[in-house]
């Protein structure tokens, strides 16, 4: 289970119609309740195509760094 500060988490789904696995990034904020997963993925923007491909890269890295979390 992650711990620590914000960050990106990729996630295991599994779709309850088909029964198969799929992956989404979400934010994680850690609480004293436990694992603060956001109830939904996140939405990549930014204000400028540079911004884009910051957020993107750092989504990469904690990929990289934390692997993936099952969500429950």
């Amino acid at each position: 289970m992650a711990n620590g500060t914000w960050h990106y988490q990729l996630m295991r789904h599994k779709n309850t119609i088909s029964g198969r696995d799929y992956y989404a990034i979400h934010e994680y904020y850690p609480s004293e309740d436990g694992d603060g997963w956001t109830e939904r993925p996140v939405f990549i923007d930014g204000d400028s195509v540079e911004e884009v491909k910051n957020v993107l890269m750092m989504m990469l890295e904690d990929i990289e760094k934390r692997g993936v979390e099952d969500y429950e």
